[in-house]
């Protein structure tokens, strides 16, 4: 059998090779052409999120890449730029306690110091002391940090415009629709998405590895992690510990999809949903 039928062969949901592969090689990237290799040597494991993972990887790198050319254009570094734009969108007098910039900016008090330590030598903030806080320091973007940073932005964005230039608008929207999902379940481990109904809920990547730790069935669907007392949740007899798997026969695998469905359906008296409590499915009607 020649190469191109055992491809044929293989060809499954949606017309694709194994993984998600399109059988057209013109549209392959190097993830498609790995996971190729991957579909002849170890046909018994599931490569399938390696091109999802994989390919966000590899897109950073080289968005990095570009992005940092156009700083270093500027003489600054893709943090150093972080730092003035955190200053520059609080607004007001551009002035932020150092302690807040630093949970802005995700970062630990000396990496905050080390990049704050740069940029007031070269005179785009200056730091003075907290009058509300004994030992903190109050951080403010200069003349010359608000300078640059109109010199810099407009370039930055037109080049990160470019870079997504292989997508429509449409496509971009979408990309950014479902890494929005992706992300809130990182960000977010305990959502009040649900709050209205009485829950509070864990995204699905947790209530994985929760259930596998006590040896339950691997689906996904939005862990239960509180019930409000007399709820409408609660009055559904939905307990703490159960997997929601399902509202309105659509899967709930993210918050974000779930407060969009809650959205839509505000107006409905009565909304039909599916849990797991163990590995039983429980139909369960929750009335407002």
């Amino acid at each position: 059998m020649s190469e191109r039928s055992e491809r044929t062969s293989e060809i499954g949901h949606g017309g694709r090779l194994r993984y998600g592969v399109p059988p057209c090689r013109a549209c392959w990237d190097s993830v498609d052409t790995l996971l190729e290799d991957w579909a002849r040597e170890r046909p018994d494991l599931d490569f399938t999120p390696v091109g999802l993972v994989m390919r966000l990887s590899r897109v950073r790198t080289r968005l990095d890449t570009e992005v940092s050319a156009v700083f270093a254009d500027h003489g600054l570094s893709p943090a150093d730029f972080q730092v003035i734009a955190t200053l520059r969108r609080s607004g007001g007098s551009m002035r932020m306690a150092q302690a807040r910039l630093m949970d802005a900016l995700g970062l630990t008090s000396g990496t905050v110091s080390v990049r704050l330590d740069r940029l007031e030598k070269a005179g785009i903030v200056t730091r003075e002391a907290d009058p509300e806080s004994a030992r903190g320091s109050l951080v403010t973007l200069t003349l010359r940090g608000q300078q640059l940073f109109d010199q810099v932005t407009p370039a930055h964005l037109a080049n990160e415009d470019r870079l997504l230039s292989a997508l429509s608008a449409d496509e971009r929207q979408q990309l950014a629709d479902l890494l929005r999902r992706l992300l809130t379940s990182f960000e977010t481990e305990r959502s009040a998405v649900a709050a209205d109904l009485g829950l509070t809920l864990e995204p699905a990547h947790l209530a994985r590895i929760r259930r596998a730790a006590v040896g339950l069935s691997d689906e996904p669907g939005l862990l239960v992690s509180d019930v409000t007392p007399d709820s409408i949740a609660a009055r559904a007899g939905i307990e703490r510990g159960d997997l929601l798997v399902e509202l309105e026969n659509a899967a709930t695998m993210s918050t974000v999809g779930l407060a969009l469905q809650l959205e839509r359906l505000v107006r409905r008296r009565m909304l039909r949903a599916t849990v797991l409590r163990g590995d039983i499915r429980r139909a369960v009607e929750l009335r407002r």
